[in-house]
């Protein structure tokens, strides 16, 4: 009998029993990190500021805690997995890690929040959504348009949807700002996934997610939670589902549910599901499968009509035309909100804008209007390093360009914003083409690039947070 196909089979076990405990080790420290930071926060806020640790941070903290204590319960004796083989079984599979994940940045995002927005349109609509109307009382320091006297705000309902528990239990004091930053953690626990998903090691997925999660504007915009970046953030973890959809089970189903949500928190991603559909057929899905995404599809289209049926009479989302009509910002240009002469200036907020310098301390300072994305993630190029004649690459790359067009062609590049704010929607496909160009183990090129990233995005968050826009 031949021995070698036995031996390929063990060896095979013992990478996965290899790849097991690594992650198990990963995720214990990831639990311990976490508690270190709650614990940090729990102390020293206090002592700062004489005021109470935020309830996230004491979640966090319990839930780090709750990690730490259900992984010594089963790692170093044997007959703790024989007493409680659930556990064990738990631990053993990648949500557990990718959970861990998540709550590493749920102490770390509530430990650097922002205070409470007061531009919280989102819990503001979810709250009309529960007293049965589509309508909103705005103050006039937020984005509305009055429509038959009535007014309306102007982002798409999704993030609404995800705050109407919290609203149903705490009104118009719920803090919209904590919301964002538990969609924030959740997305990072689903970057650690879709990493899982592509294949690479545990130290690529590391590296990675500490690029998305620190490295990146996302982290200012999750911590940040305003109308304006709340609607970005919620489209994020959808997104970040579909596509590790799409490099794992590649259900069509699933997918077109999950980019159709994505789209209803902002309405550009629609241009995606063209490619995701390729995407599912570069994975061997076919003609009949594929049609499995139109219920999703077509469940998101009803929901967009319907609402603003309800709130303006016309299937069609006009609220932003209405705004462009009146807003001061536009320098009384004709035409519509999207135009190729904006082309132009977005590209160069995109790929060129750098930031301010002044004789003050500490001398360089974030632009108002934005920043590079190049200059403020410089590991971003790395999205470039995949081989475009691949198909699944070269669509996940057609799906960012897809994402990004409507941004690339508003009237209005964002202002007041940390990099790029608008593309927030496009880094998880970003990250997704930074990960297929990437070797199983990071080489040093990636390491230096998300270095100077993460230290490049502490600066200016810490920039703005404590000295504001500008010089």
């Amino acid at each position: 009998m031949d021995a070698r196909p036995l031996s390929a089979v063990e060896d095979l076990r013992t990478v996965i029993a290899v790849q097991a405990a690594d992650e198990r080790a990963v995720a214990r420290w990831f639990f311990i990190v976490a508690a270190l930071i709650a614990l940090a926060d729990i102390l020293i806020v206090p002592w700062l500021t004489h005021a109470l640790p935020n309830a996230l941070i004491i979640a966090a903290f319990i839930l780090g805690l709750a990690g730490i204590s259900a992984d010594l319960m089963v790692a170093p004796r044997r007959t703790a997995s024989r007493r409680w083989p659930w556990l064990e079984r738990m631990l053993a599979r990648g949500g557990w890690c990718a959970g861990a994940v998540g709550i590493l940045f749920l102490a770390f995002y509530a430990a650097t929040t922002s205070p409470p927005t007061p531009y919280n349109e989102h819990v503001r609509l979810a709250w009309a959504l529960l007293h049965g109307r589509t309508w909103v009382d705005a103050p006039s320091y937020m984005e509305h348009v009055v429509v038959g006297g009535r007014s309306y705000i102007l982002h798409p309902p999704l993030a609404a949807l995800i705050t109407l528990p919290a609203v149903a239990i705490w009104g118009l004091a719920t803090n919209q700002t904590a919301l964002s930053v538990i969609v924030g953690a959740v997305s990072l626990g689903l970057v650690w996934r879709l990493l899982c998903k592509i294949g690479l090691g545990v130290a690529a997925r590391v590296w990675l997610t500490l690029f998305f999660g620190v490295g990146t504007t996302f982290w200012y915009e999750a911590t940040l939670g305003s109308s304006w970046d709340f609607a970005l953030i919620a489209s994020v973890p959808f997104t970040l589902a579909a596509l590790g959809e799409v490099f794992g089970e590649a259900r069509p189903w699933a997918v077109g549910i999950l980019a159709a949500l994505a789209a209803l928190a902002r309405y550009d991603l629609v241009l995606t599901w063209p490619a995701y559909a390729l995407m599912l057929a570069a994975r061997g899905r076919g003609v009949r499968a594929l049609a499995w995404m139109v219920p999703g599809f077509a469940g998101a289209v009803l929901i967009y009509a319907a609402y603003n049926e309800v709130r303006f009479g016309t299937p069609n989302d006009i609220a932003l035309w209405i705004w462009y009509a009146q807003d001061k910002y536009r320098f009384s240009r004709p035409g519509g909100p999207f135009a190729l002469r904006d082309l132009p200036f977005n590209l160069y907020t995109l790929l060129f804008m750098a930031p301010g310098y002044s004789d003050k301390f500490p001398w360089i300072h974030p632009e108002f209007m934005g920043q590079a994305l190049i200059l403020t993630s410089p590991a971003v190029v790395l999205a470039l390093r995949p081989s475009f004649l691949r198909p699944l690459a070269a669509l996940v790359a057609a799906a960012a360009i897809l994402a990004s067009g409507p941004s690339l062609l508003v009237y209005a590049s964002g202002f007041a914003q940390l990099g790029p704010r608008y593309y927030v929607q496009v880094y998880p496909f970003l990250l997704t083409l930074v990960a297929l160009g990437m070797p199983r183990k990071p080489d040093q090129l990636t390491k230096i690039l998300i270095a100077v990233s993460i230290v490049l995005v502490i600066f200016f968050t810490w920039q703005v947070r404590w000295y504001g826009w500008g010089g």
